[in-house]
């Protein structure tokens, strides 16, 4: 079920997506409510799952990330059980920070970083190829990221 928005609920998203860290007293004095409206806002957002947290955006190189991968993963089978094992197998491994289920030729799309391209290398086979659900997979390294973080958009 979609709730129901209004252009101060979708001004109110905006900035959040902007600046997590924004005070309930920033937003409303930009989108021109009291902080008691505002904050009554936000927290239907969030009851209704719309807000669903607040985190931190991070600079991997910072934290000696230096390989980012994408990898077409295709399972051995099609099973219930193959595919609960898979998804059990990415919700445990941190290097894993993205995973969708797709179309096409491959099963499942995941993002992983890697200190270096050998580290990447070792995860890959001593984790998601040694797991023995995985038929075959398909590497493409990350070059250059030219637009890493979004908002998704408020249309």
């Amino acid at each position: 079920m979609t709730l129901a928005l209004d252009g101060t609920d979708r001004r109110i998203l905006h900035l959040l997506q902007t600046d997590g860290k924004a005070s309930i007293q920033e937003i409303a004095g930009q989108v021109a409510l009291s902080t008691s409206p505002c904050w009554r806002r936000i927290k239907r957002m969030e009851e209704a799952g719309l807000i669903t947290g607040y985190t931190a955006r991070l600079n991997p190189k910072l934290l000696g990330l230096h390989a980012l991968a994408y990898v077409f993963v295709t399972l051995m089978d099609h099973r219930e059980d193959t595919i609960a094992a898979f998804n059990r197998l990415v919700q445990t491994e941190d290097r894993i920070t993205e995973c969708a289920s797709v179309t096409g030729e491959s099963d499942y799309i995941l993002k992983i970083a890697a200190k270096d391209p050998e580290d990447l290398e070792h995860f890959l086979m001593r984790g998601i190829l040694a797991s023995g659900l995985v038929r075959a997979s398909h590497t493409n390294f990350v070059l250059r990221r030219t637009k890493p973080t979004s908002p998704w958009p408020i249309l």
